[in-house]
């Protein structure tokens, strides 16, 4: 195939797009030349990110994938060079972002999919008159305050709602949602934000910052949650995990207070990882609320992959500090700047009155291992705490 469209390859915001080709139209392809014309100008168009932004559609019982194999062992295509050539394309889909739904005949799935909401299909013919997807009008990122509520949780359920486990990655959480940074010993710490304080003048005041922070990403995981649950395909199934870190440097404060001969202050320093992780459950789970039963674990990681490695005549940290939302089934993932915490309830919009904060879809490779780097991390372990030789437990 020669290429008429010249591509320059950068990193765009694009969400996922369902693409559901019936094999009827692979038939009337086969008798009709315009289609097929087309149909390759739809594909050159969006060869560059064919497989990044396009989710192939079947049933549960892959008939259209059968389909395709049996219209691709016909005599109408064997003959038809340029129409087997379109099936090879659209079947590289099946490698990379491929979902099965649970519905009917196949024929349903294009009305199941826009009873669930989703207003974006890729459908033929239908898309050769509504060519809906402008790639020249497409951003690197979207700012909250450029943008609606609606249109940020289409962008984010887009990469979410075919798939059955979605984690949510946010290294600030611990920060965010307890006193950890404040308090000067374990026994101040506490995840009722009424109680957080700091010192100010050498008095003991109350943290204002820190509570209003609370607010934001309590608000904002609960959104996130519900609305990747309501607007997802397999929500008996759907298991949500949330990832964060800790950071020695920024509990350095704690680990001082504790005293080797005070057993109850190691306890509650060797358990900080389990009362992070109870913290930021408590924000989020609502025994009234059916989406909060999809959050499975909330997983706390060490802020530092493996230490450092060195590579050639350079040292490099392994360090987490990004903030997303990432599948694997589909390998997408959607960068969150500056957090997780996109939502405000009292704002006009719905949305962070922040020119900071955006949302950006599309991520490359790098940046891809990058949104997924935590899982490699080691599960956080609390330093240990020195005991002096001469002193015997």
């Amino acid at each position: 195939m020669e290429r008429w469209f010249l591509y320059r390859k950068i990193r765009f915001n694009l969400m996922l797009y369902p693409l559901f080709i019936s094999p009827s139209f692979i038939k009337d392809m086969g008798q009709n030349e315009i289609y097929q014309e087309k149909f390759l100008e739809f594909y050159r168009k969006f060869e560059e990110v064919w497989t990044d932004i396009f989710v192939l559609i079947d049933d549960d019982k892959n008939s259209i994938i059968e389909s395709y194999k049996n219209i691709y062992k016909s005599e109408s295509v064997l003959s038809n060079p340029r129409l087997k050539g379109l099936i090879d394309i659209i079947l590289t889909l099946k490698r990379y972002k491929y979902t099965n739904l649970k519905t009917g005949h196949f024929d349903d799935i294009s009305n199941f999919l826009k009873q669930k909401g989703v207003e974006n299909i890729v459908e033929f013919p239908n898309y050769f008159d509504d060519q809906f997807i402008n790639i020249k009008k497409l951003q690197p990122k979207i700012s909250l305050i450029k943008t609606t509520y609606n249109k940020v949780i289409e962008e984010i359920c887009s990469i979410t709602r075919f798939s059955k486990k979605v984690f949510l990655n946010d290294a600030m959480l611990p920060y965010s949602l307890t006193n950890i940074q404040n308090a000067k010993s374990v026994f101040e710490l506490s995840n009722d934000p009424t109680e957080f304080k700091k010192i100010k003048n050498k008095k003991i005041v109350s943290d204002f910052i820190l509570k209003k922070n609370y607010r934001y990403y309590q608000f904002s995981l609960k959104e996130l949650v519900r609305n990747i649950y309501e607007k997802n395909f397999f929500q008996d199934e759907l298991e949500i995990y949330i990832y964060t870190t800790l950071h020695n440097s920024k509990i350095y404060n704690l680990y001082s207070s504790v005293k080797y001969f005070d057993s109850e202050s190691v306890e509650r320093w060797n358990n900080i990882g389990q009362f992070i992780s109870e913290s930021i459950k408590k924000c989020i789970i609502n025994s009234e609320e059916p989406s909060t039963n999809c959050v499975k674990d909330v997983i706390i990681k060490q802020h530092f992959k493996d230490n450092k490695k060195i590579y050639g005549k350079n040292t490099i940290n392994f360090e987490i500090y990004d903030r997303s939302i990432f599948v694997l089934d589909l390998n997408s993932a959607i960068e969150l700047r500056k957090g997780l915490d996109i939502f405000d309830e009292e704002s006009e919009s719905g949305l962070r009155s922040d020119s900071g904060y955006y949302i950006r879809n599309y991520l490359d490779d790098d940046e891809l291992e990058s949104a997924r780097q935590i899982l490699e991390h080691p599960n956080y372990v609390a330093k240990e705490v020195y005991i002096p030789k001469n002193i015997q437990p």
